[in-house]
């Protein structure tokens, strides 16, 4: 259900009440209990009791926040879980939940709250509930947008070549970095280096120190996070290509190529498994990168293919592509953290090829793993 208007906090125990009353069964009870005010402190905002005909009773502890970041779910379970130790109630763990209400729920705060066994509420239709007794899985898929961005003009989106260089440079290295020193890099400046290291802290996707510069980055979750606004093929423009003489007739011609270029998606992550080591998939369509492509398209000596395509031609929309590229037997290929993001949003079975890309990154550097 989405709203005009965003909730208070009091109505998102109501709202979240309607539904839940409306998802269990009609025998089974539903009271709603908001707690005192001095339990705030300590814990829940409200707790759902449910209780089925046969005497089993259940609680759920819930936390409401009209607003919530990712930073904010591990200050909150601990507020619960704090609530539960100080004022126990009868039944077991396997009786009790954790959730947490707000106006809208984002994809990564889900997954925060997925991964301590929490559930989740917001008005677009994000619920998750788990319990074992009675037993109750319930999740439902809302928004992965937040349908409230007139109210909160802080940046939200990583579209765009200034967020990309960014992202990219916290990608491609490791260590302290300063925001002026991160812009340096990136080549952008210091205020979209500020604005796009608030986003990816209140995400909880990096550390900083206490004077803002970035001590640890969690990079799988990053890359995850850029993939929600890039994609290798709707971010920039790709045209499929055929070589008549086949795929392997590219490979011969790219060292003699005269323009700038960088292999990716498949190409990238065979170039980048150590020996012995198989692809999930076999390398079928290579696809590079091109200042462009119509150059690309009369060098390499390709045609044009609607149907049929062994080769893919991408023209980026931003030359961060091309940053960090490596080079193995003449050939040059985009930098891991690029090959990872293209993978996970390439067709097909690319983004099982971009999983077994960030596990082999993982293997070398322990901010992968994360």
């Amino acid at each position: 259900m989405m709203r005009n208007a965003e909730p208070r906090e009091t109505e998102l125990e109501h709202l979240l009440y309607a539904v839940l009353r409306s998802m269990l069964p009609e025998e089974w009870v539903l009271k709603i209990t908001r707690e005192p005010r001095w339990a705030s402190e300590v814990g829940v905002d409200a707790t759902f009791e449910i209780q089925t005909p046969d005497g089993a009773l259940s609680h759920v502890h819930v936390e409401t926040k009209r607003r919530i970041e990712p930073r904010d779910v591990d200050r909150l379970l601990s507020k619960i879980s704090a609530y539960d130790k100080r004022y126990p109630s009868a039944e077991t763990t396997d009786r009790r939940a954790q959730l947490i209400a707000a106006s809208y729920v984002s994809p990564r705060v889900r997954e925060l709250l997925a991964a301590q066994g929490a559930g989740w509420f917001d008005p677009t239709g994000n619920l998750r509930l788990q319990l074992r007794e009675p037993l109750i899985f319930i999740d439902r898929r809302g928004a992965d947008r937040n349908p409230y961005p007139a109210q909160d003009r802080r940046l939200r989106s990583l579209r765009g070549p200034g967020a990309a260089r960014i992202v990219r440079a916290l990608l491609d290295g490791r260590g302290f970095r300063g925001v002026r020193d991160l812009a340096a890099e990136a080549q952008v400046s210091a205020a979209t280096s500020s604005r796009v290291l608030e986003l990816l802290n209140r995400d909880s996707l990096l550390e900083r120190d206490n004077g803002g510069a970035v001590v640890t980055v969690r990079k799988r979750s990053l890359v995850h996070r850029w993939v929600q606004d890039y994609g290798v093929t709707t971010s920039n423009h790709a045209v499929p290509m055929l070589s008549p003489r086949g795929a392997e007739q590219v490979f011969q011609s790219l060292p003699d190529y005269p323009g700038r270029y960088a292999l990716t998606l498949s190409a990238a992550l065979h170039a980048y498994l150590p020996a012995g080591r198989t692809a999930v998939t076999p390398l079928t369509l290579p696809a590079l990168f091109v200042d462009d492509v119509m150059a690309a398209q009369r060098d390499l000596k390709l045609h044009l293919a609607p149907r049929g395509a062994n080769v893919l031609l991408i023209e980026p929309f931003d030359e961060v592509v091309y940053r960090n590229p490596t080079v193995r037997a003449g050939l040059r290929y985009v930098s891991p953290a690029q090959a990872a993001a293209d993978l996970l949003t390439g067709a097909g079975r690319s983004p099982e090829e971009g999983a077994q890309l960030l596990e082999l990154l993982a293997e070398s550097d322990r901010e992968w793993a994360a």
